[in-house]
């Protein structure tokens, strides 16, 4: 059983990990929404 597993590693920094997390909650398009 020959099994090809891709492994993908990421260094992130502390501003790319808090960018990350906020990108993925969603603050961006609710400071958007206020403010429009």
């Amino acid at each position: 059983m020959n099994q090809s597993t891709e492994i993908e590693v990421k260094n992130l920094d502390h501003l790319g990990l808090v960018a990350g997390i906020i990108d993925e909650i969603g603050i961006v398009e609710i400071i958007n929404e206020q403010v429009s």
